[in-house]
């Protein structure tokens, strides 16, 4: 139950640092990033009943801070209202597709220079001294042609990746974050009460 506290608290550092203009592709990640790790509320609760037995003094420590911080971004939310997730999501994915593109591009010229060589061969007398220094330069740009290509290759795995990235951004609302809050706070203010009727001896 710790992260989810200190998760919490750098949305709200993001949430009140939020001044109305861009916000950052990263910081609209973190904000994807936690409601889709804790929008699952009963693993939060198996984890809070698991800890009653074990340390209630640390869950109680948890679940005040817990409530706090949803208090806090609660109360900040409304600040996320006009932000175009989607938009930060398109652009993000394009600039990563670009990067991709160019470098794609880029590399077709080198493929075009080996299959010339590599056509060339067909036209020269097997064995000749001519075809030897031929198929050497034609091996020099095949191999270059394949260096350059893992990087495209690599380029491409880091803009599926970034896309992916992306994906969780696009779907997300200030309401969805707003709806978690409600119910992560609802849930803080339950485990302090049922602690506190626990202290009190009157059960649970």
């Amino acid at each position: 139950m710790k992260e989810i506290t200190t998760r919490l608290a750098e949305v709200n550092g993001i949430v009140s640092g939020y001044d109305g203009g861009a916000i950052p592709f990263e910081q609209a990640y973190a904000l994807a990033r936690f409601y889709y790790d804790f929008q699952d509320t009963n693993a939060l609760i198996a984890d809070a009943e698991a800890m009653v037995g074990e340390n209630p003094e640390r869950l109680k420590e948890i679940a005040l801070s817990l409530k706090a911080e949803t208090t806090t971004l609660l109360n900040n939310i409304g600040r996320l209202d006009g932000i175009d997730f989607r938009g930060i999501a398109n652009a993000h994915s394009r600039h990563y597709h670009a990067i991709f593109q160019k470098a794609s591009d880029e590399l077709n010229p080198y493929w075009k220079r080996y299959c010339e060589l590599n056509h060339r061969l067909d036209y020269l007398p097997l064995g000749s001294k001519e075809y030897a220094e031929a198929e050497k330069e034609c091996d020099a740009a095949k191999a270059e042609h394949d260096r350059r290509q893992t990087d495209v290759r690599r380029i491409y795995a880091e803009y599926e990746h970034e896309n992916r990235r992306a994906g969780d951004v696009f779907s997300l609302k200030a309401s969805h974050l707003y709806a978690l809050a409600t119910k992560l706070n609802g849930i803080a203010g339950s485990i302090i009460n049922d602690l506190d009727r626990m202290e009190k001896g009157e059960g649970r």
